[in-house]
């Protein structure tokens, strides 16, 4: 069997949901109920910790609808295959979510037939990206990997290596990304342990440069014993604070981005080391940001809102920041003047 399919069901009606839940036969089709939640704040707390391929979502629910739930959702998974339940009287609110691409609603009531008609949809569509996807990344991978031993051989039989030695290995090779991937699995498996991974993987994430000449550098600075350290966590950690701003930053997108492992793997691995859910760090560091720009005046509630990562919803950060510090910000502004 393949990867499941991770489904997270959203609405404020407990009864259906738990008639949804207890109702379906989820292993039939592959599915993972990840879980459900009834209200949208906390599906988008779920969202940062696993990223469901489904989401099933009320239209009609308090403090954020399922429109916006959706929009939100959208921008941490563009993939996102969204179902979306309406009754009669949110009939036209239906129809704009589906101009604006969300592909399948259920009218309530609904039946049982056509909930998994609905889902074999939704499944059969995901697979579909994903057989594509596989094809395209084996062959990517399979092509790093080649590039990865081409650079092992070069260090090997040259004392120095000029940025002209590398542009000739890459003209085999379709981008420079690819020189990226590879040095960093050089790095991986072939550093010294003096400490340069810290020195130059970052160099590469981030490098507006030469690419070729950063790669000349760091090959000449270092020698071919293999560093034991393993750093999923500080990667992750790392990554949080320099993109916390970023809206659609969840934890799915640096696993396969930027740890490139799996994300309940990463997500187990973070719990252990710092004691918190990802989704608990990047709270953390959002509202601990926030905190620090409601201490002047010159910061408007709905700017800050938008610097530490929450768009425009001002509500959504108002109920975080009073759920973290058990003020709203205004009040806790009154507190620092």
């Amino acid at each position: 069997m393949g990867e499941r399919v991770k489904l997270l069901l959203v609405d404020d009606e407990s009864f259906l949901c738990e008639q949804i839940c207890a109702n379906i036969a989820w292993e039939s089709f592959g599915i993972e109920l990840i879980g459900y939640c009834d209200n949208a704040m906390d599906a988008l707390e779920q969202m940062i910790d696993e990223m469901p391929d489904i989401l099933i979502t009320d239209i009609r629910m308090p403090v954020m609808s399922g429109l916006e739930l959706i929009a939100r959702a959208k921008q941490m998974n563009p993939a996102l295959q969204c179902v979306i339940l309406s009754g009669y009287a949110e009939f036209t609110l239906a129809q704009a979510a589906i101009e604006q691409g969300v592909k399948n609603y259920l009218l309530k009531p609904f039946s049982k037939a056509e909930l998994e008609d609905t889902l074999q949809k939704c499944c059969g569509q995901i697979q579909k990206s994903r057989s594509e996807k596989r094809m395209e990344l084996q062959e990517r991978t399979e092509m790093v990997s080649r590039l990865f031993q081409e650079i092992k051989s070069l260090k090997e039989t040259n004392e120095k290596i000029q940025p002209e030695q590398l542009q000739a290995v890459m003209l085999s090779y379709p981008d420079l990304i690819m020189l990226r991937e590879a040095m960093v699995l050089f790095f991986t498996y072939e550093d010294d342990g003096s400490g340069a991974v810290k020195r130059w993987i970052p160099e590469f994430y981030h490098a507006e440069g030469d690419i070729l000449r950063t790669a000349s550098e760091a090959l000449n600075a270092v020698s071919s014993k293999r560093e034991t350290e393993s750093e999923p966590v500080r990667k992750i950690k790392s990554y949080a604070q320099q993109h916390f701003m970023e809206e659609s930053l969840n934890l799915q997108f640096i696993a396969d981005q930027i740890v490139h492992l799996g994300v309940k793997y990463v997500g187990r691995c973070f719990i252990k080391e710092t004691g918190v859910k990802f989704s608990e760090y990047l709270l953390e560091i959002r509202m601990e940001k926030a905190k620090q720009m409601l201490k002047t005046r010159d910061a408007r509630i709905e700017e800050i809102a938008e610097q530490v990562g929450l768009g425009h919803d001002v509500p959504y950060f108002y109920q975080l920041f009073k759920r973290y510090t058990g003020m709203t910000p205004k009040e806790y502004r009154k507190f620092q003047v």
